[in-house]
C-alpha cells in the first residue's frame, strides 16, 4: 500500500477523530485538531491513499510543534486496520525531517508507559528515554515516559539526511 503525507486539512478532522477515538483512551476533542491547524507553531500531516473512486482516506497522523531548536511530537496516530506497515514511523520520520530542515536539533515526546508498540517505534528511530512524568495521563493513573531524540551528526548519517529538498506530498511505501 502506498500512503502520501499530506498537510492536515480541517476537512480531515472527521476521519481523524473516528482514529483518535479508536486508538487513545483520553482522545483530543476535536477542537484540539482545529486549534491545531491554527496556531503558528504547530504542524499537522495526514498520510493518507486513494480508494477505488480516486478519494483521498485518511490513515494516519501526526500532530508537532517547532519551537526554536526543538520537534515537540504531541499527537501520532495509525489507523487500526493499517498499522504495522510502516505509516507511523514514516509520520513520524516525515515530522522529523521537517524540524531538521528547520534547524530543530532535538526530538521530544511523551508515552503512555505501557504502550510498547509506540516506545519501540520511537526507540528503533533513535528516541531515548530520559525521565518520566508521574500520572501524567491522570484518568488512568499511569505517568508518560519522556523520550528524546537528538538530531546530531549521527542521526543525519543514519537516516541519509542531507541538503533541504521540498517533501510536500511525501510518499511512504511499507
Amino acid at each position: 500500500m502506498i500512503c502520501h503525507i499530506v498537510p492536515m486539512t480541517l476537512d480531515d478532522i472527521p476521519a481523524i477523530m473516528e482514529i483518535e477515538r479508536s486508538c487513545h483512551v483520553q482522545p483530543w476533542s476535536e477542537s484540539f485538531f482545529v486549534e491545531e491547524l491554527q496556531r503558528s507553531q504547530s504542524h499537522a500531516y495526514v498520510a493518507c491513499r486513494e480508494n477505488s473512486a480516486c478519494r483521498r482516506r485518511v490513515v494516519g497522523y501526526v500532530c508537532f510543534w517547532l519551537v526554536v531548536d526543538e520537534v515537540q511530537i504531541f499527537n501520532l496516530a495509525v489507523d487500526i486496520t493499517h498499522r504495522r506497515c510502516g505509516i507511523g514511523r514514516g509520520l513520524l520520520q516525515h515530522a522529523l525531517l521537517i524540524g531538521y530542515r528547520n534547524r530543530a536539533r532535538v526530538a521530544v515526546l511523551e508515552v503512555r508507559r505501557s504502550n510498547d508498540a509506540a516506545r519501540q517505534l520511537y526507540a528503533s528511530l533513535g528516541f531515548q528515554r530520559v525521565g518520566e512524568r508521574k500520572d501524567y495521563y491522570g484518568g488512568l493513573r499511569e505517568p508518560a515516559v519522556l523520550m528524546e531524540l537528538e538530531m546530531d551528526r549521527d542521526w543525519c548519517a543514519r537516516w541519509g539526511v542531507v541538503g533541504s529538498p521540498d517533501i510536500q506530498g511525501q510518499t511512504v511505501e511499507p
